[in-house]
């Protein structure tokens, strides 16, 4: 169901304390790249002629995390070191909702969305999704106990009949509701409009929801820095994370590229550096 919590709504000056875990984040991640600045982000938006590519690319610890003139992220590195290699001007739009991402794409605002979207079944009927670019899953994020320090729920058959919080349009929703369906059982699954996997993190963190499902690598990022955080329990296999496209010619170049670099030992690197391997 698409809805604004009313736990959330007009809570947004909570969230401010749980900065400095966003700034501890962005200070970390800077260790993997020490020039960050991009060259094509100023690039002119010279859409018209085809030339630009224009990528909407979600700010979170892995993906794109830009403080004062510096710029890192894995997503935004991969993409850099692609557009440098074959002389691609692109202008990133950073974001937060993904709705707002993906509405962008389907009007032809981007040609790339760059977010947290495993390459599913469901991805797949709605976007020109692209070949892997890394793997990764989905986990629960929930608070520890204050007293035991262990989690309240320590599987996924313990979900069935709890309300747990994934970020608007995410592939995630269906996922819990098929679970729901293995356990013969409902997951109450709400949908946070205008907010990201850090901000339901945070808001996880704060007790202003009991729970969400978000991507593994920004869960452990995040509970790196706030040890009231459990993310221990996963909610999926690995899956293939992809970017989708607009149009189905740009996903087989992307394909070709992504593919090239992903045989270089700068793709490794950056795999390394950023956790995932």
């Amino acid at each position: 169901m698409r809805n604004t919590p009313k736990e959330i709504k007009g809570r947004l000056p909570l969230l401010v304390g749980a900065l400095a875990i966003v700034l501890a984040l962005m200070w970390m991640l800077g260790r993997c790249s020490r020039q960050r600045q991009s060259d094509f982000a100023e690039s002119p938006d010279v859409r018209p002629d085809g030339d630009t590519i224009v990528v909407a690319i979600e700010m979170s610890p892995l993906l794109y995390t830009r403080t004062a003139d510096s710029i890192t992220g894995l997503d935004y590195e991969i993409i850099r070191n692609v557009a440098a290699k074959h002389g691609l001007p692109v202008k990133f739009r950073p974001f937060v909702p993904l709705h707002y991402a993906l509405d962008g794409l389907e009007r032809g605002d981007y040609d790339v969305v760059v977010a947290a979207l495993p390459a599913t079944s469901e991805t797949r009927s709605k976007y020109h999704m692209t070949d892997a670019v890394y793997t990764g899953r989905q986990v629960l994020v929930q608070r520890r106990d204050s007293a035991s320090g262990k989690p309240h729920i320590t599987s996924q058959e313990q979900l069935a009949g709890h309300k747990v919080w994934v970020v608007e349009d995410s592939p995630y929703k269906l996922r819990l509701a098929n679970l729901g369906a293995e356990l013969g059982d409902t997951i109450y699954v709400n949908t946070a409009r205008d907010y990201s996997a850090e901000h339901l993190c945070m808001l996880t963190a704060s007790g202003e929801i009991p729970r969400a499902v978000v991507d593994e690598a920004t869960a452990r990022r995040m509970a790196e820095h706030n040890d009231r955080l459990d993310v221990s329990v996963p909610v999926s296999f690995s899956q293939f994370q992809s970017w989708a496209v607009g149009r189905e010619s740009l996903r087989d170049s992307f394909n070709l590229w992504l593919d090239e670099f992903s045989h270089t030992a700068a793709y490794d690197s950056l795999i390394t550096c950023y956790g995932l391997k």
